[in-house]
């Protein structure tokens, strides 16, 4: 019995680190509160695009922004480090669909194939 709570008790442990580990904060920032060099990064690079959203994001000590800025349909997510500096583009989580067919061959065999397809519109 002992080693059951034993083991019980280095899970919750190992659970409870790797979640502090993970740990992330998601805080919206006004946009005129963006530093000037993001700001201008944007203006200069996505004329025409307006800051809809901003957030600062701490992961593990580490501080980031998201920047989401749109023009007409198209919506872009941006991220900068703490200095402002631009890192990448965060791609849209997509809704893929994959679909399964098994076709028989002129021998007679089976051949499976697959088809993934993309239904999310993805931005520039």
């Amino acid at each position: 019995m002992k080693k059951v709570k034993k083991i019980a008790l280095i899970i919750t442990m190992v659970l409870g680190v790797s979640t502090f580990v993970n740990a992330q904060t998601k805080t919206p920032v006004k946009v005129a509160d963006l530093q000037k060099s993001i700001t201008d990064h944007i203006a200069k690079n996505y004329a025409g695009y307006a800051i809809k959203d901003a957030f600062k994001v701490e992961t593990n000590k580490v501080i980031t922004y998201e920047v989401d800025a749109a023009k007409a349909a198209q919506t872009v997510c941006l991220s900068y480090d703490n200095m402002g500096v631009f890192l990448k583009v965060i791609e849209p989580k997509t809704n893929k669909t994959t679909t399964k067919t098994t076709t028989k061959t002129k021998t007679g065999k089976k051949k499976k194939t697959s088809t993934k397809t993309n239904t999310a519109p993805k931005n520039k």
